[in-house]
């Protein structure tokens, strides 16, 4: 036996999708973080009220894993999507009550008491804050139904590290603001070493901007004041433009994902043979393969009922972060190049998950007169292709096939000792080929035909069927 070079290659693996779904999100937490604590440090100018408050990040995510737990959630899309969107509210807490802490030493009191009588002082707003953020997202875990299993672990997972953050900023924060806070921020740039040169320049700088921001805030709340009806007036009118805009904003259940991959179908006239439809196949192929974006494009032709005038592309593109269009917006394009195609119906589409060439949109027609269901559903067909929120609009129904009926002649049959079934055999084995059988021995093979029966006699009647 001859030996045959292959390549074993995976061409679609349905976990990719949420395996960079994830790594997407644990980045967001990871860079959120990173800038969360680069803005704290440019705000408060302190390497340890940084470092207090910084704390609540590592410790509200990781407690939230354990609330996480409890409540019977697992690690996914959703739930670390909560946990990058709280990155930002986890450390207001803390900075709170840091700052006032830190009011309270600029007093003259000893780090203890600076701690115990600053925490107290701003204890109830922090508490109000942070259950104004639980109240918002709380409702949203007890939605029922579709969206609210989309939404229980998003809401509920926020809820955990708001109170993970609370408690952290009542206790850690104060804490460590006693041991560790030191004698005060000071202010930028002082000192004469190498990071007060090179940070702390960068720091006076960032002080002088924000003085500068508050300069101008002030200026336009003593302006605000002054008018307050002009300012009612021009807030009603932002608030009523802002709600006749929502027309014009687009709806849908969940934005179309970047997966970087989709499927293509193609659909020649009944009766395509095999061979023709692969050729026609080659070239939609060869198009797919001129662009960059695609790294992989798998081509299959036939249908899975057997017809032979189907044909259907898996296309998968290179990573999101090598390329700069869309999945959408690829999809779009390649729509324009299959124009030169639209003799072979292309359809691009989104893979589809459950198999069963489902589309997001479909209308089922149902009725009992066939004629009459093929007018009503070409009339609609017409009305939706020129909709212009619809792409690729096609319809399930399809004329019946070319095909030979034969009508053997029963009395001769029987008398030639032809049957019906051996008769069937002998056209199909005619039509489509048959591999005869193999005799081996020792080593050696022997093809074994059979003799066909001649049964041309008893085939009387040939009815061409469209």
């Amino acid at each position: 036996a001859s030996s045959i070079n292959a390549t074993l290659t995976t061409v679609r693996d349905g976990a990719n999708p949420i395996r960079a779904n994830l790594a997407d999100v644990e980045e967001s937490i990871i860079i959120g973080v990173l800038l969360t604590i680069l803005v704290v440090y440019f705000f408060l100018g302190s390497g340890r009220s940084t470092f207090i408050t910084g704390l609540a990040l590592p410790n509200s995510l990781i407690g939230a894993f354990f609330l996480m737990s409890l409540a019977g959630f697992s690690i996914n899309i959703m739930s670390l999507l909560a946990l990058s969107l709280a990155v930002g509210l986890l450390i207001d807490d803390a900075i709170v009550v840091r700052e006032n802490i830190f009011r309270h030493s600029e007093m003259g009191k000893d780090p203890i008491k600076s701690a115990s009588e600053g925490t107290k002082e701003v204890l109830m707003a922090v508490v109000a804050t942070t259950l104004a953020v639980i109240s918002v997202f709380a409702p949203m875990g007890f939605l029922s139904g579709v969206v609210g299993q989309f939404f229980k672990e998003f809401a509920l997972t926020i809820c955990f590290a708001m109170v993970i953050s609370l408690f952290d900023a009542v206790t850690m924060a104060p804490m460590l603001s006693a041991y560790f806070g030191g004698g005060g921020h000071g202010k930028p740039g002082e000192g004469s070493g190498i990071w007060a040169r090179t940070m702390g320049r960068v720091l006076k700088g960032f002080d002088r901007f924000q003085t500068y921001l508050e300069d101008k805030y002030e200026n336009i709340i003593r302006a605000s004041l002054k008018r307050p009806f002009m300012i009612l007036i021009g807030a009603f009118v932002i608030f009523v433009i802002s709600i006749f805009s929502l027309k014009y904003v687009s709806k849908t259940f969940l934005p179309a994902q970047d997966t970087g991959e989709f499927s293509i179908s193609i659909e020649m006239p009944p009766g395509t043979s095999l061979d023709g439809m692969a050729e026609e196949a080659r070239k939609i192929d060869a198009a797919l393969r001129k662009n960059p974006e695609v790294l992989t494009s798998v081509m299959f032709v036939g249908g899975q009922s057997g017809q032979s005038n189907v044909a259907s592309f898996f296309v998968n593109m290179v990573p999101s972060k090598q390329r700069k269009i869309n999945t959408t917006d690829f999809k779009e394009r390649v729509r324009g190049q299959l124009k030169e195609f639209a003799y072979a119906r292309p359809i691009v589409k989104d893979v589809d998950m459950m198999g069963g060439g489902m589309r997001p949109f479909t209308i089922n027609i149902i009725g009992t007169d066939l004629k009459k269901l093929e007018d009503v559903s070409n009339e609609l067909l017409a009305k939706l292709k020129n909709h212009p929120a619809l792409l690729d609009v096609d319809t399930g129904y399809r004329p019946g096939k070319p095909e030979f009926q034969v009508v053997p002649d029963k009395q001769r049959s029987e008398r030639l000792g032809v049957a019906t079934s051996s008769m069937g055999m002998e056209l199909r084995t005619l039509v489509e080929g048959s591999t005869p059988a193999v005799f081996r021995q020792k080593g050696e093979a022997f093809v074994c035909n059979r003799i066909n029966v001649i049964c041309n006699q008893a085939l009387t009647k040939f009815t061409f069927l469209t």
